[in-house]
């Protein structure tokens, strides 16, 4: 509702570190401007150009405990987004933990959801792409794989169009794709925005979703809203109704959350609190409590500041 090349490693300025920097910290710092100098030697290696500033590249995680009233689990999100500048801003190389979450309109919690958080972190099938983009057109292309055994090579194909016009914003999207396991499918979304100030927006988004090889359609609609409370804090609600249907789309659930986000270390760590209800048709709507907390982790050059 995110390869390495031998050279270009000065690109990177160093940073002084911290003389007390704890371990976690240094940590942060060398993979960042390991994640930099990958970057820009890709960069320079594709185009034939040295790379002359800052990588906008970065690797996200976010992971954690989920508990339900009778259960708990746990889930390991990971993403990772190379951009290349001198490639006419056209190429990137994606890796995703959801890549085989084709449907995310039929989820009710986590992608990657397991037993526990080191369950999920094993499990959980990546895919690797290389990701074309046209701005130009508002199109952008990826062909990849799904990294699991055996490999699921994949093609998606998306077009996006927006506006942004006073206080409001709206945006929507096409999308074509094709699984080798999976098969074909295709994707329509459509949301819009309103922000009656620079720290609160809210807003609706619908998308549908068909696949070939199941025979159905899958649907939802969310109703959403942000709030910055400050610099470190910040709230988001959301109501979510889910249907699905080979020939007509059909209520299967609906659920509602808050999610708390507090920002823990400059803009790289933060950590959320997330408690839901999930009512859903097979359980004759009963409501189910469940509460998500979740670190994240954001490295790159951007966050060396």
């Amino acid at each position: 509702m995110l390869s390495n090349f031998g050279y270009a490693d000065d690109l990177v300025e160093p940073l002084e570190e911290e003389p007390d920097s704890a371990w976690w910290q240094s940590t942060h710092t060398n993979v960042s401007r390991t994640i930099g100098r990958w970057s820009n030697s890709t960069d320079a290696f594709l185009s034939g150009k040295d790379s002359d500033g800052q990588s906008d590249s970065f690797v996200r995680m976010r992971f954690g405990p989920i508990f339900e009233e009778e259960d708990s689990s746990g889930f390991f999100d990971f993403s990772a987004r190379m951009k290349l500048p001198n490639t006419e801003k056209r190429l990137r190389f994606v890796i995703e933990s959801n890549g085989d979450s084709i449907i995310p309109e039929n989820e009710l919690g986590e992608s990657s959801q397991q037993g526990s958080v080191v369950e999920s972190a094993f499990k959980t099938s990546f895919s690797a792409a290389v990701n074309f983009v046209r701005e130009d057109l508002g199109a952008d292309f990826d062909a990849g794989v799904l990294v699991d055994f055996p490999l699921d090579p994949f093609m998606r194909l998306r077009f996006n169009q927006g506006h942004d016009h006073g206080g409001w914003r709206w945006y929507q999207k096409q999308e074509g794709f094709a699984y080798y396991s999976k098969g074909v499918g295709a994707r329509y979304g459509v949301s819009v925005s309103l922000y009656p100030q620079d720290r609160f927006h809210y807003g609706a988004d619908f998308s549908v979703v068909w696949l070939d090889q199941e025979g159905e359609f899958y649907g939802r609609e969310n109703v959403f809203a942000y709030h910055a409370i400050d610099d470190k804090n910040s709230m988001s609600y959301q109501l979510s109704f889910l249907q699905s249907g080979d020939h007509s789309l059909e209520p299967d659930s609906f659920l509602y959350n808050v999610q708390y986000e507090r920002r823990l270390y400059r803009d790289w760590l933060s950590v959320q609190l997330k408690p839901q209800f999930t009512h859903e048709a097979e359980d004759d709507y009963q409501g189910k409590f469940s509460l998500t907390m979740a670190l994240v982790i954001l490295l790159g050059p951007q966050y060396l500041k």
